[in-house]
């Protein structure tokens, strides 16, 4: 049996639109009018003899026991006085026996689990008859005391497979009560076209489900449409979290790791060349652990000669953290890694080496024109490094800069550098939560744009 709530402005329509998802067949449970219309619930697949079974069983279960008559009591019996209701139980009391397995009710019972499985047998009077204890006659002085019955020993608790498929059965019950409650938060929200238009807005940028409901959310609904825009951004703008501080400026080693083709060499680069513009050559060196892949090495080599910078290598922990040792007097050390994706297996073991090398920062740099999930994989994946940082690339290449932002505020990784281009140092700019939200509606302009051929040429 599936349920949903609808809501409409009135009645026509709300019953045009529970006809459209439910069908000819829809039951309607309920309606009301709200502050939004008329709100139904209605149901598809309804068996209605399986809820009156229900509501059958539910009735048993509470009814109190019938009272005996004492007129009708056999002669010499003798008639006990009404015990007292049974408290009924509570909801988790409940949940929890629904929950229980035979085994963890036999337990809770003192009983085998054969004797608990098995049906109790009817008894035929239905009246209670008072039935007198044996008396037991005193033990006589100096004897021994009589031999205690063996406690019977309580069945082994359930195991370890059943513990985990009763935690991943209660995970999925609540993924989908989460689900639902999600549904029922962006119909709400879907009432209001402020909030409507925010959500829409965002979807377009390209920002999770979650971080647009919960901006939705914090905007008033009697909001003027024309300031709806407006308000949207600078709670995105409140949401980035931003480096305080330049790490180049705190100095130290700074390794930049990431999967491939994410311009963590070019990233250095540019680093390079800004603090080299700043403070000199003499200050700053830089290392690579890419020795094994064909041009990794050679490209940083390219960009230190042109910057005068002397360019390390490094192919093993004991070699990065002996190179480490010796470059300890530079104000400034950059470290490139070997560009591997987030399931590589050789991840791990680069990662060890930054590990196994204490005093090294790391930043991740993560490419904005990579899907939501993808960049989810792979801060998780990189998260054995223990990121201080992001390093946003490829912002220029991307319309839906949303979704890198998303994976940013799930993960509260402080954003520290922003490039958008391939220019050395130009294309180069500290991040700053203003400039980012203002840009997504630009970025998302030119990715919608028409890719129009250049006539600057006559064409023999």
């Amino acid at each position: 049996m599936k349920i949903k709530r609808f809501v409409a402005p009135d009645m026509r329509t709300a019953l045009r639109m529970v006809r459209a998802e439910h069908g000819a067949d829809a039951v309607i449970l309920s309606n009301r009018r709200t502050e939004e219309g008329v709100e139904i619930v209605a149901a598809s697949n309804y068996d209605e003899d399986a809820v009156q079974r229900a509501l059958l069983e539910a009735q048993r279960a509470t009814a109190p026991a019938p009272r005996p008559n004492p007129f009708l009591a056999p002669a010499g019996a003798q008639v006990q006085p009404p015990a007292a209701p049974a408290p009924r139980p509570d909801f988790a009391a409940a949940m929890a026996a629904a929950l229980a397995t035979p085994t963890a009710q036999a337990v809770s019972a003192g009983v085998a689990p054969a004797e608990a499985a098995a049906p109790a047998p009817v008894q035929a009077s239905p009246a209670p008859v008072a039935v007198a204890e044996p008396a037991v006659a005193p033990a006589p002085p100096g004897a021994a005391a009589p031999a205690l019955a063996p406690v019977p020993t309580p069945p082994a608790p359930a195991s370890d497979e059943q513990l985990a498929a009763m935690r991943e059965e209660l995970a999925q019950m609540r993924a989908m009560i989460e689900r639902e409650m999600h549904r029922l938060t962006d119909e709400r929200l879907r009432g209001s076209p402020v909030r409507l238009q925010a959500m829409e807005l965002m979807e377009d940028y390209g920002f999770d489900a979650g971080i647009t409901r919960d901006v939705a959310l914090q905007i008033p609904p009697d909001t003027p449409l024309h300031r709806g825009r407006g308000l949207m951004l600078g709670l995105v703008s409140q949401k980035l979290p931003i480096c305080p501080v330049d790490p180049m400026d705190q100095g130290g080693v700074i390794a930049l790791v990431g999967p491939t083709g994410a311009g963590k060499t070019t990233t250095i680069a540019k680093l390079a060349a800004r603090f080299v513009a700043e403070h000199g050559p003499r200050d700053i060196a830089l290392v690579t652990t890419d020795t094994a892949r064909i041009g990794g090495r050679e490209q940083l080599h390219g960009y230190g000669r042109q910057l005068g910078i002397a360019v390390h290598e490094a192919d093993s922990d004991a070699a990065l953290i002996q190179l480490l040792q010796r470059l300890q007097d530079y104000r400034v050390v950059l470290v490139d890694t070997a560009g591997l994706g987030q399931r590589d297996r050789a991840l791990a073991s680069q990662l060890n080496w930054l590990r196994a090398a204490r005093q090294v920062s790391t930043l991740l740099v993560l490419p904005a024109n990579s899907h939501y999930a993808d960049l989810d994989e792979v801060v998780r994946r990189f998260s054995a490094a223990r990121p201080q940082g992001v390093v946003l690339t490829k912002v220029d290449e991307t319309g839906r800069l949303g979704s890198a932002l998303s994976v940013v505020v799930d993960h509260q990784l402080p954003l520290t550098w922003i490039t958008d281009g391939q220019r050395v140092p130009e294309d180069l700019h500290r991040a700053n939560a203003a400039s980012l939200v203002l840009r997504l509606e630009d970025l998302r302009r030119a990715a919608d744009k028409p890719n129009v051929p250049e006539h600057d040429h006559a064409v023999a």
